[in-house]
């Protein structure tokens, strides 16, 4: 069901290429300032023109890659409990993906000239964004559990020698 509604957003066959879940709590109530995904997940690190810098985190490797790859991928986010203002559910601004690739600067810049869209959700809601749409969550002043399986699909094919992680 998934898998065919991702073909409604990126060209070509849609994979799954990474799965997060994120359960915020009263213990583990975090505050994420704004910003784009801008990496993926992958194998190896390989030099490829246009593609930086590089990254390990835990043990993956990631990298920035040029913008098409990040124009072929689609993010569902699966909301497993209510998520709303109160327990810092995701706000975004909307239609910032079609900027492209933002410095700090840049993204700083829109946030201040752009209004934030806050999405509350009910469990079971499916929320879909572009990785490189500006987002962000404040902590949340009544924090319980916000869990989120972040699914991302691609149909871009990697170069030679690289594999999604």
């Amino acid at each position: 069901m998934l898998l065919e509604k991702a073909r409604i957003y990126i060209t070509g066959k849609p994979e799954v290429v990474r799965v997060i879940v994120f359960d915020k709590t009263a213990d583990k109530n975090w505050l994420v300032a704004w910003h784009q995904d801008k990496t993926i997940s992958v194998s190896d690190k390989k030099e490829i023109d246009g593609w930086g810098p590089w990254t390990l985190k835990d043990g993956v490797h990631h990298v920035q890659p040029k913008l098409n790859v990040l124009e072929e991928m689609v993010t569902f986010r699966i909301h497993l409990d209510d998520a709303n203002e109160s327990n810092g559910c995701l706000k975004v601004i909307p239609k910032s993906h079609r900027l492209g690739i933002l410095s700090k600067n840049e993204q700083d810049r829109v946030v201040a000239e752009s209004e934030a869209y806050i999405c509350s959700a009910k469990s079971g809601d499916l929320l879909v964004m572009r990785p490189h749409l500006l987002h962000s969550s404040s902590k949340g002043t009544e924090p319980n559990h916000r869990r989120i399986v972040h699914i991302e699909y691609s149909s871009f094919q990697l170069p030679i020698g690289l594999a999604w992680a």
